[in-house]
């Protein structure tokens, strides 16, 4: 079967700077963000004086077009190409964002490419064009947009500029200026009635939603490339502090960023392309299926962050959970994305730790457990999950008084020493651990008192309620225990670790013959997820007998879409059933989970980016779309 994602990626770069394809064909619909909202690509080519469209920009589909047929799509790593045929022409659309994990200087680069390459069939002259809305740079139909020439680009930006002025989940930027880096741009629109371009003056002042503005370049050439930025102007606020982005530690300006971005293109393209060469290598020597979902995660996985550096110079790595409520710096939405950022540089995980540590270590925080994020993206003044209140304080914006009900003390605090334990595997090195030790024994602490039997609280699958005695949950502390002991090199808590899950293989058992979902449903089951790391770690603090009856559960609940998370409901969790294969060594179940992810990406209805939520019997998309936690898929290259 081939491969088809319900919803491809075309610019992704953070959670702003971010347009799909949400359709098989390109030109079937138009484009949008990440949340739903239009944000339409224009391209085609004239051949003579005839227009040919593969990405359509009218979004009321009333006008019918000449098309150039769509043959084929690739999705690789960091790229998407397009290839297109008629009787006059081939085209091949690639569409590059160069998301290169070692190469912090260059995927700290609000940049992203459009590559073209036009094959002749005919005698006619040919020209491409490529145009993208200004709806790019706005939230709300209300807003204005204005349109700017400068020396290198055409831009357009909120006719009303005020950074970080708002926060929220399923939404897109309303400040900064969105770039189409060609002397030669222009801004138009198309008539419905023609359908040909039409150019508009340039300082003047459009409603994206009414005007159907858009910034446009037209290239005689029948081949090269097309650069597309976004300037911020500021990037989050971050306790306070409102934070440049991450490129401006090598680059003087805006402009000289992207002057380098457009300079080093040969270059940048052919690192990534060596890039993708080497991870599908490696990728498909565990299997096509596997090759498509790491392909498909990659991108997006990365651009549900920001990359900033704090008043001290310290790399923060910022996700935002996209379509769960828009939080900046979750806990637990890093712990299942580290997997990736293990594999191609650990010091972006230190990046997504370093916030939290530094929040609960200042006076903002009263609890004796570890926060759950920082806020609500782009502000990252403080915890906003379970927060009763949102005020204004001084200069900046903070976050009101906490609940303890709706926390996830458990969760959080296995998190934490769990991904410091990973990133001393992967990096040997554990500087953030040393930093904060005094901080970090507290939290093991608390495992150790309050974990291996939890109470009635939250875990990371927060969705499906609170939970007493949650077995999945006590595992989480066993090993969060384990990895306090292994990066403070204090035996007594290895000790205590085993002990606790020596118990737990007789306190877990259910009377079907794996684990129950909490201690006190004996006839209960759910995925032991966090068992990976028990594996992963090399802790092996549970037998393999145990680890070999849950495979062989979960492959008796197994569904078409996959295996569902828990007794409770049939829906899942995509990185939870990768975690799954983790647990212990069997290819038949990592087969039959990887087609199973598979089969939902192909079959679901529901077009939106790569889903970690859907059901296992129906490929419905549940809810969360286009977050962080696909990172998790690649836990399988995790040696």
């Amino acid at each position: 079967m081939k491969f088809r994602p319900a919803a491809i990626p075309l610019i992704t770069v953070d959670p702003f700077f971010s347009v799909w394809s949400c359709s098989d064909a390109l030109y079937s619909r138009p484009t949008e963000h990440w949340s739903g909202k239009l944000c339409p690509i224009e391209a085609g080519v004239y051949v003579g004086n005839n227009y040919y469209t593969v990405a359509g920009f009218n979004p009321n589909g009333s006008l019918i077009r000449s098309r150039i047929y769509q043959r084929d799509v690739k999705i690789t790593p960091t790229s998407t190409i397009y290839e297109f045929e008629n009787e006059l022409v081939k085209l091949q659309l690639t569409f590059t964002s160069p998301l290169l994990l070692d190469r912090i200087d260059i995927l700290s680069r609000p940049v992203s490419y459009v590559s073209y390459k036009i094959e002749k069939k005919c005698d006619e002259t040919v020209r491409f064009l490529f145009g993208i809305s200004t709806r790019g740079c706005v939230n709300n139909r209300n807003q204005n947009v204005v349109v700017k020439k400068t020396p290198f680009s055409l831009c357009c930006g909120n006719a009303y500029q005020s950074p970080l002025a708002q926060s929220g989940d399923n939404v897109m930027i309303d400040w900064g200026y969105l770039h189409l880096c060609d002397k030669d741009a222009k801004v138009g629109k198309i008539n419905d009635d023609t359908y040909k371009v039409e150019s508009l003056p340039i300082n003047n002042i459009y409603n994206p939603y009414f005007d159907a503005a858009f910034l446009f370049t037209v290239k005689n050439e029948t081949e090269g490339v097309i650069t597309l930025a976004y300037d911020e102007i500021k990037a989050v606020e971050y306790l306070g502090k409102q934070l440049d982005e991450y490129y401006t530690k090598y680059f003087k300006s805006f402009e000289d960023m992207v002057a380098a971005a457009i300079r080093e293109y040969p270059e940048i393209k052919k690192l990534c392309d060596k890039f993708d060469e080497s991870l599908t290598k490696e990728t498909a020597a565990l299997g096509e299926n596997y090759k498509n979902i790491t392909a498909l995660a990659y991108r997006q996985s990365i651009s549900a962050h920001k990359l900033v550096s704090d008043t001290d110079g310290n790399l923060l790595f910022l996700s935002k959970e996209n379509d769960s409520n828009g939080c900046i710096a979750t806990l637990d939405v890093t712990h299942p994305s580290v997997p990736l950022y293990l594999k191609f540089n650990p010091e972006l995980v230190n990046g997504m730790l370093r916030p939290i540590l530094k929040y609960a270590s200042s006076a903002y925080w009263n609890f004796d457990f570890t926060p759950h994020d920082l806020g609500q993206y782009p502000i990252a003044n403080g915890q906003f999950y379970s927060a009763d209140v949102l005020y204004f304080n001084g200069e900046h914006k903070s976050i009101g008084a906490q609940t303890a009900q709706d926390q996830m003390p458990i969760e959080e605090a296995g998190n934490m020493l769990i991904c410091l334990a990973a990133v001393k595997k992967y990096s040997g090195k554990q500087s953030l651990f040393e930093e904060y030790k005094t901080l970090l024994k507290s939290w093991a602490d608390y495992l150790v008192e309050f974990g291996y039997d939890p109470a009635n609280q939250l875990c990371t699958d927060d969705f499906a309620g609170h939970l007493a005695r949650n077995c999945n949950l006590s595992v989480k502390a066993i090993l969060g225990i384990a990895a306090y002991a292994e990066l403070s090199g204090d035996d007594s808590y290895l000790q205590i670790a085993k002990k606790y899950a020596a118990q737990w293989e007789i306190d877990a058992k259910a009377s079907h013959g794996s684990t129950r979902l909490s201690f006190d449903l004996p006839d209960s089951w759910s995925i032991k997820y966090n068992l990976a790391w028990d594996s992963v770690l090399g802790y092996n603090l549970f037998s393999e007998k145990i680890k070999r009856q849950e495979i062989k559960t979960y492959l008796s609940k197994l569904n078409r879409y996959g295996v569902p998370l828990d007794c409770r409901s049939d829906y899942t969790k995509t990185e939870w059933m990768m975690f799954s294969t983790r647990i212990c060594d069997d290819k038949a179940y990592f087969d039959a989970i990887c087609q199973s992810i598979v089969n939902m990406i192909n079959e679901t209805f529901d077009r939106v980016p790569f889903t970690d939520w859907h059901y296992s019997k129906t490929a419905d998309h549940r809810m969360f779309r286009a977050r962080s936690v696909v990172g998790g898929v690649f836990i399988n290259l995790l040696k």
